[in-house]
Parts: structure tokens; C-alpha cells; sequence
């Protein structure tokens, strides 16, 4: 009896088992030669000079100033990392993303960035701009942030979680084990903390929900033109893992703000900067 072939064989990715790459799969190298990486961290260090002194303007004590200084300089960070994972043909939306993030940091404060470090690993996960699949490190990270999440009382998160890995078996080059993935994602959920009161989600959060929908949103036919190479195996990102990354952020980037309101909507902030970012 013949094998059974993988129809999706042709876009595998290239595995590097040697070293940290024989447990980590989705990082990203920081390239100091690109202009754009550059503007960033430079970017980044404004964002914490700026918004602390805006703080202690404001009366703030200077400690919580300085941290929401802190938390303004990796939301920019992050802003920029979450654009490159939406877009990765214009990297200039993430600076746009970062100006943007500092500007709503200073305004709304900064939230939780273990949220936005969890959705940029499910994004990597499901477009590959790495070339690499995700291996164990990459999983506890992913699981790990999902399953704390669940049990601090935000129920969504491993639910999205198991769903992202289930989507991730279903499109070209998808890796079989993340089914079993999956399933350990939602063995998570007997630790969740469900509660389903009703959230308060304010109108700033709505109307930067909106925008974030309706701007980026061109984005996804975009995409199928992408021209973007994976770092480790120097080939092109297939088109429909990114259109399929795109389409989940924007259904993860919308559920989480609706159903977990303010907290959720303040953490995801740089994610909906980036977005913007990324369609203007």
C-alpha cells in the first residue's frame, strides 16, 4: 500500500535542528541594518521620554509615570513586530502603528503586553513570516499565555488559542500535531475562570474597533500579492497563510474587546495600531 502524501508537501517549511532553532520556530532575527528596525527602537525611546513626562505633567507620582513611560516604549515595540506579521511587504505601517500606540498610551494607558506578545506568536504561527513552524518553545508560549489568561477570568483566550492551532492543520503546510495541540488548549480550560458577566467596553474602544475593521480590512485581498520572504527558508510566504493570519486577527482583535471589555480592549491596543497602521 502506497504512502500516503501530504498535498501541502511543496510548502513546508525548511527546519533548522541545530541549536535554539531545534525548540523555537517562530522567532525573528532584528535586523539593526534596516532603516525601519532603527526608526523603531529609536521610536520606542521617545514613546517612554514622551508619555512619562506627559505623566508626571498630568500630577502622576514619577514611579507610575515611569512605568507607564515603559509600558508606552514596548507597546511601540510591539505595534511595529504585529505590523510586520500583518504586512510584512510595507514595513513603514509599524512605525505608523508605534506613532499611534504612543499617542493612545499617553491617553488610555498601557495594558497587559503579555496579550500582544500571545498574539504574536498566534500570528507568526499561522503566516510562517519565519519559515520555520512552531516547535515546543513556541507552543508553551503560546498555551502557556492562553491557559494564564483563562484562569485570571478571561475565558477567550484558550478557546482561541485551540481554535487558532485547529485553522493552522487546515491550510497549505499545515503541521499535523496541532491538532493534539489543540486539544491540550482546551484541556487548559477546566483551569478558566468563566464568567460571563456582561463587560463594560467603552465608546473609545468601539470607535478604535471600528476603524481597525474597516481600515485594515482591504488589507486581507491585499495579501494575496504579497511578495515577502520567510527569514530561515528564504522562500515566499505563501499567500493564503497570511490572508488567513489576517482574517483571524481581526476576529481575535474584535471578540476579545467585545466580550472582555475595557481590560482586553486596553491591552490590544498596539495590535489595533498596527492594523491601522498597516492600511493607511
Amino acid at each position: 500500500m502506497a504512502k500516503k502524501t501530504n498535498k501541502y508537501a511543496g510548502y513546508q517549511a525548511v527546519e533548522d535542528v541545530m541549536g535554539v532553532g531545534a525548540y523555537v520556530g517562530l522567532g525573528r532575527p532584528v535586523d539593526l541594518n534596516d532603516n525601519n528596525t532603527r526608526m523603531a527602537i529609536v521610536g520606542s525611546i521617545i514613546s517612554m521620554a514622551a508619555v512619562t513626562a506627559w505623566q508626571i505633567m498630568k500630577n502622576v507620582e514619577v514611579w507610575d509615570a515611569a512605568f507607564t513611560g515603559v509600558g508606552a516604549a514596548l507597546g511601540f515595540l510591539f505595534s511595529y513586530m504585529i505590523a510586520q506579521e500583518l504586512d510584512p511587504d510595507r514595513k513603514f505601517g509599524g512605525i505608523i502603528g508605534g506613532v499611534l500606540t504612543m499617542a493612545a498610551t499617553a491617553y488610555l494607558g498601557e495594558g497587559n503586553i503579555m496579550v500582544v506578545l500571545w498574539l504574536m506568536f498566534v500570528l507568526r504561527m499561522l503566516n510562517r513570516t519565519s519559515g520555520s513552524r512552531h516547535k515546543i518553545g513556541d507552543n508553551v508560549i503560546i498555551i502557556g499565555i492562553s491557559a494564564w489568561l483563562g484562569h485570571d477570568g478571561y475565558w477567550l483566550y484558550p478557546l482561541i488559542t485551540a481554535s487558532a492551532y485547529a485553522i493552522e492543520t487546515q491550510i497549505p503546510g499545515g503541521y499535523f500535531r496541532s491538532w493534539y495541540l489543540a486539544g491540550l488548549t482546551l484541556a487548559t480550560c477546566f483551569f478558566s475562570d468563566f464568567n460571563f458577566l456582561v463587560q463594560n467596553l467603552s465608546m473609545v474602544y468601539v470607535y478604535i474597533m471600528c476603524a481597525t475593521f474597516i481600515i485594515f480590512l482591504p488589507e486581507i485581498r491585499a495579501a494575496a500579492f504579497t511578495e515577502a520572504k520567510g527569514d530561515r527558508n528564504n522562500k515566499r510566504i505563501n499567500p493564503r497563510r497570511l490572508q488567513v493570519a489576517q482574517g483571524v486577527f481581526l476576529m481575535i482583535v474584535i471578540a476579545l474587546g467585545y466580550l472582555h471589555g475595557d481590560s482586553q480592549a486596553q491591552s490590544l491596543i498596539p495590535a489595533y495600531m498596527a492594523a491601522i497602521g498597516c492600511g493607511l
